[in-house]
């Protein structure tokens, strides 16, 4: 399905911390990576980073209204309550 590759040629790395942009990167991928308008409301989402369109995707579907402030904290440390909104969020989303 091609949903995360892991971190290296060899390695997944999964004691490592996931961030908010990989968490959303890796929803947006499981739901197929959908074409979206590129539009955001965060300032801190560069529109030429790896997580643009998957942030783009997660504020069009309501699954993150980010963490005040007009950020969305992209190299955040995804905590467990956000991991846990942002499946439940998903959920529906085809």
């Amino acid at each position: 399905m091609g949903i995360t590759a892991g971190v290296e040629e060899h390695e997944f790395a999964p004691d490592q911390v996931c961030t908010r942009a990989e968490i959303v990167t890796l929803l947006w991928r499981y739901h197929g990576s959908p074409n979206v308008t590129p539009s955001t409301s965060f300032v801190d989402v560069e529109s030429d980073s790896f997580y643009a369109k998957s942030v783009y995707w997660a504020e069009a579907n309501r699954i993150t209204v980010g963490t005040g402030d007009g950020e969305f904290s992209p190299h955040g440390a995804n905590s467990r309550a956000e991991m846990v909104t942002f499946l439940y969020r998903a959920r529906d989303i085809s």
